[in-house]
Order: C-alpha cells, then sequence, then structure tokens
C-alpha cells in the first residue's frame, strides 16, 4: 500500500484481459505508465480506480510477473480501449 493524493492506495495484479475490462467499464479512472527499474525504456501500466483507491498493475497471464511494454506498443493498445489519456513516468538517471 503506499499513500497517492493523501489517499491509501492498495494494489492488485491482474492479467491483460481483466485490465482490458476495467477500462472498458470506466472502473479505471486514470492510467500510468512507469518506466522499469531494470529495463530501461520498457514500462509497467497502472491503473488507477481513485474513487476505491486501488490501483490495478498489469501482469504476465501465467506468471505472476509485472508485463513490460514498448511505450508506442502501449499507446496503441490504450488506444484500442478509446483510453483518452495516460500519463508516463519515467526513473531517474543513475
Amino acid at each position: 500500500m503506499i499513500i497517492w493524493c493523501n489517499v491509501a492506495i492498495k494494489f492488485h495484479r491482474m492479467t491483460q484481459g481483466e485490465f482490458t475490462r476495467m477500462i472498458e467499464t470506466k472502473t479505471i479512472s486514470k492510467i500510468i505508465a512507469q518506466e522499469s527499474a531494470i529495463k530501461p525504456l520498457k514500462f509497467h501500466v497502472a491503473g488507477i480506480n481513485e474513487r476505491e483507491g486501488i490501483a490495478y498493475i498489469m501482469r504476465y497471464g501465467r506468471v505472476n510477473e509485472l508485463r513490460t511494454w514498448r511505450l508506442d506498443n502501449l499507446a496503441i493498445y490504450l488506444k484500442d480501449l478509446n483510453a483518452p489519456v495516460f500519463e508516463t513516468q519515467f526513473q531517474p538517471k543513475k
């Protein structure tokens, strides 16, 4: 659990299919692409339900590892789902 905008956020990992359904039903109100700390220029995607205080993180289907995306492929995926906007966060340079 982390504190985001003065609200405690719980994290849940889910598959791409579940994540897609959450976007389509408008359960997710904010989407954030966070650069991986391990793989530069690869991004993890989180969908936040601000009303419930829950963040949904996309994982691979068969293993419980966070899914990584190239930013262009992530943008295509989100655009196809009619997501109006997503925020991008980069890791600080070391």
